[in-house]
């Protein structure tokens, strides 16, 4: 998931760029979009952040709170805030998942293609080479 997505996104919705809270958010996002943090447990995802930004747990907790909560409480725009964070369940780890979720689903990465579709056969390999070495020697040539 690209940074500069999310935090488009939370600009969208009204949040203040000059909280903590909003770059804390934007890493947790990030972090649950790696496999190792599909399903975290949140006070180890607020250590993590934390170290990374050299804050503590408690502060960053905190800080996320603080920025949901001065976020719907602007009520910038309604219908985005509704959309990616919503108003009924307020917890950190509600918003923040609803948040990754809508995000993934509005703006969805193009997926690279892969080897594995790919079918190489023997004769293929072989006109490969051919094709090679024929370039090879009109080059010598």
């Amino acid at each position: 998931m690209n940074r500069q997505t999310i935090e488009n996104v939370l600009m969208e919705i009204g949040m203040p760029v000059n909280l903590k809270g909003f770059t804390y958010i934007t890493d947790a996002v990030m972090l649950l979009d790696t496999p190792e943090w599909k399903n975290p447990k949140w006070t180890a995802m607020y250590y993590k952040i934390a170290s990374m930004n050299g804050d503590t747990p408690t502060r960053v907790e905190r800080a996320i709170r603080s920025a949901f909560t001065s976020t719907r409480h602007r009520v910038a725009n309604y219908d985005m805030i509704e959309h990616y964070i919503g108003f009924a369940n307020c917890e950190n780890s509600n918003s923040i998942t609803y948040l990754y979720k809508n995000i993934k689903m509005d703006y969805p990465e193009t997926v690279q293609p892969s080897f594995d579709d790919l079918e190489i056969t023997a004769d293929t390999i072989k006109e490969i080479v051919r094709q090679t070495l024929k370039e090879m020697l009109k080059e010598i040539a």
